[in-house]
């Protein structure tokens, strides 16, 4: 059995959430998600190096805020969604310059399944960090979910201009043109981007092999 294609949600950084069934996908395809950035040390293990932006920006808040981040994450675990929501709209009106709380917002409406909302709170993360990658990962999935493929591909495309080595991005556009825009070149180059990023994660190359094959293409030597 071949292992199927996953969508890669973001590596969170510090108390970034990270929801199960955020990603749409096939039937027989499972959003998998990464598990949390908790430290700086955790940046490595998650690959790019786009984090480090988000790294030094969680270092700089206030340590209250910290506190504030933990609690609503604690709400979000707990399924107090309306409870999150509100705490998340507190940091983001006491932490204007900061993306966090806005991207976490984001995220907890497309738990619930209000989409609109989470669209127009990522664009808001990226007005305040244009060069958020995990923002501009988040709104990719969100525009797949919508069947707006063009867009996904457009910001995929634009968070890795400005972060060549991130990883999940890659993986999630694979999929993308893959899956959805049946652009079988365009999924091998970044399949194999992710792959050389991700080595432990096999799969990929059985990914690769079976849209050679269907294209009737060898790897090269």
């Amino acid at each position: 059995m071949k292992p199927a294609r996953t969508t890669h949600l973001a590596s969170p950084l510090a108390l970034l959430i990270v929801l199960q069934g955020c990603a749409t996908a096939p039937p027989d395809r499972e959003a998998a998600v990464s598990p949390p950035v908790t430290q700086a040390s955790d940046v490595k293990r998650t690959g790019p190096a786009a984090w480090a932006v988000h790294v030094k920006a969680v270092r700089t808040l206030p340590p209250q805020a910290y506190a504030e981040l933990d609690s609503a994450l604690g709400l979000v675990k707990a399924e107090q969604y309306e409870r999150a929501i509100d705490a998340f709209k507190k940091l983001a009106a006491t932490l204007p310059d900061n993306a966090i709380p806005t991207i976490n917002l984001a995220l907890v409406y497309k738990q619930l399944d209000k989409l609109d909302l989470a669209e127009t709170h990522l664009k808001e993360a990226l007005a305040i960090e244009p060069d958020s990658p995990v923002a501009g990962n988040e709104l990719g999935l969100l525009y797949r979910k919508t069947g707006r493929f063009a867009e996904a591909r457009a910001v995929y495309e634009t968070t890795l201009v400005k972060y060549p080595h991130f990883a999940i991005a890659h993986k999630n556009l694979g999929v993308l043109c893959d899956l959805y825009l049946r652009e079988y070149e365009c999924a091998i180059d970044h399949y194999k981007t992710y792959a050389t990023h991700a080595p432990n994660d096999k799969s990929v190359e059985i990914w690769i092999a079976d849209l050679r094959k269907r294209l009737g293409t060898k790897e090269p030597r």
